[in-house]
């Protein structure tokens, strides 16, 4: 990405939930914006990446650690910025979370989240799969081949609580309650929708099949577009993922 013009205010101390193998942090960092920046993960193999890649680019002032997002405690008062990076939605606990995030910031401090907000262990609405499936069905065949080459496409529906427990028992699993339960820890200033309620299913494995050179694949992959934005600004459909900017409640009291 291109540094934007101007100076950025560096910030003194920042922390992201949920950091993965760290590229979050590493791209961030050349922006100058935190002296110290805090990442936590709850895979031991992914710090260790994370750290080693951090290392090999010299980037001293991120510190990663290990941490249940459900069970973390936090120091109180300590970091001007909170980021949360597609990793919110696997939080079971968001009170216990949002307690800890809330008390953790600065007086003013932020708490930035880009997540996935829809149904909770994928429970598709009946909307939503009525129309993935009228979508799908006037696909032609050749745009409905899995890239994996594991055959074609078929009609989606609502997976089972079991599979969704078998695949991943953290996935989404409270992510219907992300929007319902900010504005209880902090003041929420700006929840900034992105879709998915239609393409993040109906894409799902078939992605591939829609590139630049193929008109007929691009004239589609509009429609799907187009087909979505009229449904979220109708009422039919809801965006499924934001990105998100709240802050420290100006009455907050640290616990």
């Amino acid at each position: 990405c291109t540094k934007p013009s101007g100076s950025i205010r560096e910030l003194d101390r920042g922390i992201t939930l949920g950091c993965g193998y760290g590229e979050f942090e590493r791209g961030l960092s050349q922006y100058k914006l935190l002296r110290v920046h805090e990442a936590v993960d709850i895979s031991q193999e992914s710090i260790t990446q994370a750290i080693r890649l951090a290392q090999q680019a010299g980037l001293a002032h991120i510190q990663y650690r290990v941490a249940d997002l459900n069970t973390m405690i936090l120091p109180v008062s300590s970091y001007d910025v909170a980021f949360g990076i597609s990793s919110i939605h696997h939080v079971s606990d968001l009170r216990h979370l949002f307690q800890q995030v809330a008390a953790a910031l600065k007086p003013g401090g932020y708490f930035l989240v880009d997540e996935f907000v829809g149904p909770s262990k994928f429970q598709w609405t009946e909307e939503q799969l009525r129309v993935n499936n009228q979508q799908l069905e006037a696909l032609p065949p050749v745009f409905k081949q899995f890239v994996n080459g594991s055959g074609s496409k078929g009609t989606v529906g609502r997976p089972t609580l079991a599979e969704m427990n078998a695949a991943d028992p953290s996935e989404a699993v409270s992510s219907a309650d992300i929007l319902k339960l900010l504005p209880d820890y902090f003041d929420v200033l700006e929840i900034n929708g992105y879709g998915g309620s239609l393409l993040h299913m109906l894409l799902e494995g078939i992605t591939g099949n829609f590139v630049e050179d193929n008109p007929l694949s691009m004239s589609y992959l509009q429609s799907f577009f187009d087909l979505e934005d009229r449904l979220i600004a109708s009422g039919r459909l809801q965006h499924d993922f934001a990105n998100i900017i709240a802050r420290k409640k100006v009455a907050e009291v640290s616990q």
